[in-house]
């Protein structure tokens, strides 16, 4: 699908490294996600991370990556969210792989397993006692870019505010705020509204006991779409400072992405990745499945 088509050219090469940005993001961070800190980061790394390292054969992508793909696979291909079908998906890929599963998925999707609907699954597992993790975040851009003329369809930020207001203006803030307003939690509005004053020093990257912490990594991502003007700087900032690296980068690299669109990707990561080429392919048939007519 190109522009030829009758998509807009802007759209697609947004939606695009959105999308890339988003598992870039997320294999630049994995070598460092469990090493904590900033200090033990330098210590493990003295050069820096400057480069995607390769999977391990026969798992392209952990499982924050592959969750969130696989999600955008189901979207494409039904045009709308299916619980089950994206349930079943998520159980296949944690049976032949699981890379890095987590334990609030890995409990729902055996909840899954044994017959039970998926959403009442996931009240089960996080009734059994977790954070508010942010794996699902990442799971967003997905449903971003397929409802991306439809604001009323997503929960958080949709792709039609980061085509209108992802651009280094403090502003779009407040149009963030005011969708959310109501229907987020106290804690994320006011993490929000932080943003546009907030310095550098004073993000939660590393914050002891809150590693993977929803509201921090919004915060970090939102920070870094409206001060940071380097896609490139601003991951490799992100994975050597600590905290839950792969999901901060992650997240902010699908921002950033959607923001400059994919050729803000350095072309070394797009050639490491490997997948690049499908990972786009999949972008572009989210936003062809928003054109469908119902």
């Amino acid at each position: 699908m190109t522009a030829s088509g009758g998509f807009d050219p802007q759209l697609l090469t947004r939606a695009r490294g959105a999308l890339l940005g988003l598992v870039i993001g997320n294999q630049l961070g994995v070598p460092t996600e469990r090493l904590g800190t900033a200090t033990a980061i330098r210590d493990a790394f003295p050069q820096g991370v400057r480069d995607l390292a390769p999977p391990p054969k026969g798992s392209p992508f952990d499982d924050d990556a592959a969750l969130a793909l696989l999600l955008a696979e189901s979207l494409a291909e039904r045009g709308e969210f299916d619980a089950n079908d994206v349930a079943q998906r998520w159980l296949n890929w944690m049976k032949r792989d699981g890379r890095g599963i987590g334990l609030t998925t890995q409990r729902a999707l055996r909840f899954v397993e044994r017959g039970m609907e998926p959403f009442e699954a996931g009240r089960a597992a996080h009734d059994a006692g977790t954070a508010a993790s942010n794996g699902s975040v990442m799971r967003c851009i997905p449903v971003a870019l397929r409802h991306h003329a439809n604001v009323d369809k997503l929960v958080r930020v949709s792709a039609q505010q980061a085509r209108e207001l992802l651009h280094g203006n403090r502003h779009f803030v407040e149009e963030v705020l005011h969708r959310l307003e109501g229907a987020a939690p106290r804690p994320l509005l006011e993490a929000i509204q932080r943003v546009p004053w907030e310095q550098e020093s004073d993000l939660p990257l590393a914050v002891q006991g809150q590693y993977g912490y929803v509201v921090h990594c919004v915060e970090i991502a939102f920070w870094c779409a409206l001060h940071r003007p380097s896609l490139e700087e601003a991951l490799i900032f992100l994975v050597e400072a600590g905290g839950d690296t792969d999901t901060n980068a992650a997240v902010a690299g699908a921002l950033l992405g959607a923001r400059d669109g994919e050729a803000s990707l350095p072309p070394r990561w797009l050639e490491q990745l490997g997948a690049a080429r499908g990972v786009a392919t999949l972008a572009e048939r989210l936003i062809e499945a928003a054109s469908r007519k119902p």
